[in-house]
């Protein structure tokens, strides 16, 4: 059975707008894929990579590529890193697209370079497992070559053992109307505090925050989704659940874009109790505190069980996203042991609309909405207003708790960990003494009452 793949007709304008211009060109697939549907939403021209520094008139010097043998597979890998950073969940790069004259598919050397950029684009998207790079349940790759003659698209096995391209033929579809998407929101909190333990070289950021991704990963994967308040059946289709709650006296043939879902996710108690209690001396604790909005989108007739991978892939995603990009802006990944109090705010989410559907930036505190602007035309090769940026998702963080904290250790010297134990143990002493008194008086309450009782 042939593969089919849709995508909206504004993809044709834009593969004609640089097939007109008769230069080589590459870039990236972006859509989903559920057991429906396969839908593309947007192709992302790769940036021209810059071979050096700026020169004397201030502008800086870039590589025009003009066939697929001159194609850097680290740049067209770095470019697919960064794209899926702005993806939601359950959104991914299937693939390549490529506009040139140039034959593709029947020119051995062309068609070499082709499964080598999808092999390192891949291995890449993989080295971190956390931002789901890559589509699961799937190792193959779309690559669509377009010229003014012809539109072919053909799926490649990356990673494989297949001599040659070992490419499939892939029906592509261009669709006069734009897919009609799913939205469901979500906000999911954290409040979890995390031990510390301080190395020979200091304590390393970037370590830490890999250990809360990890705890929060695992609460994610255990935890149950509702929707709109209701737990459903995870292989009902989401436009049955539209249909569902929509009154009998509605129109029918209503073309109104389907109301989005509000999604909460509930950690079971049970799988949020440690298995094993471990007595651990720490140097420091971190305080994670804060909300992720998630937006995501589907096809509609996607199944509930496909709109809970999407929305705990996001929320991983988005968080993994920020982290790295706190942690490239650092100086210095290591905080000192002698520093008391110290205060790491990720940046934070932004929507930007992409047809019908939202792609998300992020935005580092003090940055406006112009700054992710840059990012969408270098990264997605859109044109946005500043005034279409949803900057209202998440809010900043409120500083007010670091600020009373960072003024006591400025007074105040901080326990060491043994003078902390002690402490702990004092007002675990006081605890079991106050549980006891309480516990006489309650008995001797009621031997009173029996007593009188007896006398009545």
């Amino acid at each position: 059975m042939v593969r089919t793949v849709y995508a909206p007709e504004s993809c044709l304008q834009y593969l004609e707008q640089y097939a007109a211009q008769e230069k080589f060109g590459i870039g990236l697939i972006l859509g989903q894929i559920t057991d429906s549907r396969e839908n593309v939403i947007h192709l992302a021209r790769t940036p021209e990579e810059k071979v050096s520094d700026t020169i004397s008139e201030g502008e800086s010097l870039l590589e025009r590529v003009e066939s697929m043998a001159a194609v850097s597979e680290a740049w067209v890998a770095d470019h697919a890193k960064h794209v899926t950073r702005m993806l939601p969940g359950g959104m991914f790069v299937l693939g390549i697209f490529i506009t040139s004259e140039e034959e593709i598919f029947d020119n051995t050397n062309a068609s070499s370079k082709v499964k080598s950029v999808l092999n390192y684009m891949h291995k890449v998207l993989n080295v971190n497992p956390h931002m789901y790079g890559n589509c699961p349940g799937t190792n193959e790759k779309l690559v669509l070559h377009y010229s003014n003659k012809t539109v072919v698209c053909k799926s490649i096995e990356v990673n494989s053992a297949i001599k040659g391209l070992g490419a499939k033929p892939v029906d592509w579809k261009f669709t006069p109307k734009e897919c009609q998407w799913q939205r469901l929101d979500t906000y999911y909190e954290f409040d979890e505090v995390y031990p510390v333990l301080v190395k020979k070289n200091g304590i390393s950021v970037k370590d830490q925050f890999q250990q809360i991704v990890e705890e929060a990963q695992k609460a994610l994967e255990v935890s149950v989704m509702f929707i709109d308040g209701e737990l459903k059946d995870r292989s009902d289709p989401l436009d049955q659940l539209v249909k569902k709650k929509k009154p009998k006296n509605a129109k029918s043939a209503s073309t109104d874009p389907p109301k989005s879902m509000m999604v909460s996710l509930f950690v079971p108690f049970e799988s949020s109790m440690p298995e094993t209690v471990e007595y651990l001396e720490c140097d420091g604790s971190i305080h994670f505190s804060g909300v992720v909005a998630s937006s995501v989108f589907l096809y509609p007739k996607a199944t509930v069980k496909e709109a809970e991978a999407a929305v705990k892939q996001d929320i991983i995603r988005s968080l993994t996203s920020r982290f790295t990009m706190h942690c490239d802006a650092l100086i210095d990944d290591n905080l000192l042991p002698e520093e008391k109090v110290c205060f790491n705010e990720p940046p934070r989410r932004v929507l930007i609309p992409v047809g019908s559907l939202y792609l998300c930036d992020y935005l580092f505190p003090g940055e406006a909405p112009a700054e992710a602007l840059l990012s969408v035309r270098e990264l997605l090769d859109l044109h946005v207003a500043a005034a279409a940026v949803l900057c209202g998702a998440e809010t900043p963080a409120d500083t007010s708790e670091f600020d009373a904290l960072d003024r006591d250790a400025s007074t105040e010297e901080l326990a060491t960990p043994q003078e902390a134990s002690q402490a702990m143990y004092i007002i675990g002493i006081s605890v079991a003494l106050l549980v006891l008194v309480v516990s006489i008086l309650v008995h001797y309450y009621s031997d009173i009452r029996r007593a009188v009782g007896n006398v009545v």
